[in-house]
Formats: structure tokens, sequence, C-alpha cells
């Protein structure tokens, strides 16, 4: 393997590491949280917000190629909720916020896990 290609392949590798380490980060810090309890939080709120902001931006940055491997998952939604969330900050629902963690990182999560096994050593 080449050094270019090696350092591709490692920026994979840490771009998708982020993706993870960011998903895990926030099922820890909403762990026992209700819905109305995130809702009342500003500061929760934006930890979540800014976690998937970093979802967003790294995964604009994995070949997509590897993203088409799981079409399950809307990556342009993926790439798109952050400029959502930078730009139009003040219309964020905390309760599509919360709709969205809840329902798209369990898909999310595992297509990320199966890149990251993917990958060649």
């Amino acid at each position: 393997m080449t050094l270019p290609a090696k350092r591709a392949k490692r920026r994979q590798k840490l771009r998708l590491d982020d993706m993870a380490s960011e998903i895990i980060a926030i099922e820890a810090a909403l762990s026992g949280i209700s819905q109305s309890q995130f809702a009342g939080n500003w500061v929760l709120r934006s930890a979540v917000e800014r976690g998937i902001e970093r979802i967003s931006e790294a995964s604009r940055h994995v070949d997509p190629a590897v993203l088409a491997a799981h079409p399950d998952v809307p990556w342009r939604q993926v790439a798109d909720i952050g400029n959502w969330l930078r730009h139009a900050y003040d219309n964020v629902d905390p309760d599509q916020v919360w709709r969205v963690v809840m329902a798209d990182f369990g898909p999310l999560k595992a297509a990320i896990a199966a890149m990251l096994a993917a990958l060649p050593e």
C-alpha cells in the first residue's frame, strides 16, 4: 500500500472513530434523561447539538464509496443536519433533536461499526 493510500485509510478510520465516539458520548449524556428533561436543559441540548454537528462534519470526510455500502443511512441528511443546527440555530426544536438521537443513532451506529470493521488493516 502506498503512503497516500495509508494516509487516506487512516483519515477514514479517524473520521469514523470520531463519529462513533460522539454517538457514545451523546448516548451516555442522555442515559436516564427524559425527553422533557432534555428539552429543559440548555447545557445538555447544546452539548448534544454540538455532538451531532461533529458527526455531520466527520461524515462529509468519509469516502462516498464507503458510505454507499450503507444505503440504509440517509448520508445526505447526516451531512445536512450540521448546517441546520448551525444556521437555523434559532429554530432548532429540542423535540426534533431528541427524535434524531432516539430514532436515527441506532442504525447510524451500526453502519459506522460495520464500516470500521470493513476497513483493511
